[in-house]
């Protein structure tokens, strides 16, 4: 029988309105870091944010995470963090911009990713330059080495000792291309991008939804892997079909900037695996600011030099001459900070569920990351004064204000909050497929078969579906068969469209 014969009123008039709350968490309210707080957390660059966030009409909080962001790139494997011996942490931090279309996260990217695409045509400029010179050398070395071929075969031929190939043989390697940036390539170019450069990427992107939940679409899921690894900085090997030599990345590195909204992070949740993926992202979700027309301008300037002044950072020299970090020490006083938030950290996860759970595992090596890229950034905004030798306690303590005391709580109000019953979330997965699919009906074997997590029972399938019923998703069916009646579930027309 059809869904629409079996039920019992008619749909156009006498369906209630479906209670749209069951398919959104519920979120407390949006956290506010005071301005003395905010001062003292960011240091030199509290002001530069503040009048950014005002020129571009957006959340200041949107604008100092991308600084983070950004700066942690420009350090890369430059400079990594050692707490103590046997922990190190490399700068990378990936953040993720939340909040509705109109919420600002485009034009607060735009203040760091503007002056940072300034220093991009400035380093495509060189690069002109250098490819052009390469390349003059190349074609004269190309004819040294036609003459030195000739030479050698011709005292071969005479059986006399064939010369040494000339030095002006050989141009040596094409000049590379230094970027700063990304925005879309695969995982197959940015390691060979950093298989060149050594450095470290910052992957930026308007909208980071899309990107997260397609990257396993074309190989199977090998993407979630590969980002695991360049949020560690750990070596990594690509082969290759097309070419026996694999490429092979000594510190896969790429700090993450982007935004998202609060609904596509919702379907983020119910569909991500917990990979620990989402949760090594700091995450803000501001109140949207009152637009008004700014009374200050902004300076380009200041940035562009402090991330030339990151990029400039010199990396450490292994003993057989290769490139490795400079491993910058925390002081014993930093030490202590950071072992003391760390016990903090474990009595939050005891009440904590979930991805929020993993996040706060998490905090502890966030602290370390961000208390490196705090004083990186305090040097970069002074000219004059001796890059950083020690974390110490005054960079540890503004990083766990600012991890601990802060973003906490907006992850929280992002993705964090008090965890439903087990029906409820099975209710918000199923009206999240009633959503993307539009189906007239549904049975509890069409969930069971899909195999999502907490609906793999028919007992699990059925608390869910009489949850989407209460709140008039849904309307239970018996059709009678002759024998046990069928049970479809009839889904509220006023859901399509």
């Amino acid at each position: 029988m059809n869904v629409a014969q079996a039920v019992p009123f008619e749909p156009a008039t006498q369906w209630p309105d479906p209670d749209m709350n069951i398919g959104q968490p519920s979120r407390p309210a949006a956290p506010v870091m005071s301005s003395d707080d905010f001062s003292h957390v960011y240091g030199p660059w509290a002001d530069w944010i503040t009048t950014a966030a005002e020129v571009k009409g957006t959340p200041k909080d949107y604008v100092a995470l991308t600084l983070l962001s950004a700066a942690s790139a420009a350090i890369g494997n430059a400079r990594w963090a050692v707490p103590w011996e046997g922990w190190k942490e490399p700068p990378v931090l990936w953040s993720m911009l939340v909040g509705d279309p109109s919420a600002g996260k485009s034009p607060a990217l735009d203040s760091v990713l503007d002056p940072v695409k300034e220093i991009e045509r400035s380093l495509s400029e060189d690069y002109r330059r250098a490819r052009d010179e390469w390349e003059s050398d190349n074609e004269l070395a190309s004819f040294a080495l036609a003459q030195w071929k000739a030479d050698a075969k011709t005292a071969v031929a005479d059986g006399a000792e064939p010369p040494a190939k000339p030095a002006e043989a050989d141009a040596g390697k094409p000049p590379v291309r230094e970027r700063i940036s990304i925005t879309d390539i695969t995982t197959e170019k940015v390691a060979d991008l950093l298989s060149s450069t050594w450095r470290g990427l910052l992957l930026a992107r308007d909208e980071l939804s899309g990107w997260l939940s397609s990257m396993d679409r074309y190989n199977g899921g090998g993407d979630r892997p590969f980002w695991l690894e360049a949020y560690g900085g750990r070596s990594y090997t690509i082969d290759r079909k097309n070419s026996p030599e694999p490429i092979i990345v000594e510190h896969l590195s790429v700090s993450i900037v982007g935004g998202t909204q609060p609904d596509r992070l919702s379907d983020l949740l119910v569909k991500a695996d917990d990979d620990g993926l989402l949760a090594r992202f700091m995450v803000v979700f501001p109140d949207p600011v009152q637009l008004s027309r700014p009374s200050r301008c902004m300076s380009d300037q200041s940035m562009i030099d402090a991330i030339n002044r990151l990029r400039g950072l010199q990396h450490s020299v292994c003993e057989d001459g290769g490139k490795r970090p400079f491993f910058v020490h925390f002081s014993d006083g930093a030490a202590d900070i950071l072992d003391k938030f760390r016990v903090q950290c474990r009595s939050w996860e005891a009440d904590a569920s979930g991805l929020f759970k993993s996040h706060i595992g998490k905090m502890p090596g966030l602290v370390v990351r961000v208390a490196n890229v705090l004083a990186h950034l305090d040097w970069a905004a002074t000219n004059g004064t001796d890059c950083p030798s020690l974390i110490e306690a005054f960079h540890v303590g503004r990083a766990c204000d600012l991890v601990g005391d802060y973003l906490r709580l907006h992850a929280f109000r992002a993705y964090g909050a008090v965890k439903p019953a087990p029906e409820v979330e099975g209710a918000r997965v199923i009206a999240r497929i009633i959503q993307d699919e539009q189906p007239t009906g549904l049975k509890v074997r069409d969930i069971q078969h899909r195999n999502r997590s907490g609906l793999g029972t028919a007992k699990q399938v059925q608390a869910a579906l009489s949850v989407l019923v209460d709140a008039d998703w849904l309307q239970e069916i018996k059709i009678e068969t002759g024998g046990r009646p069928s049970v479809v579930y009839a889904v509220n027309p006023k859901l399509g469209g």
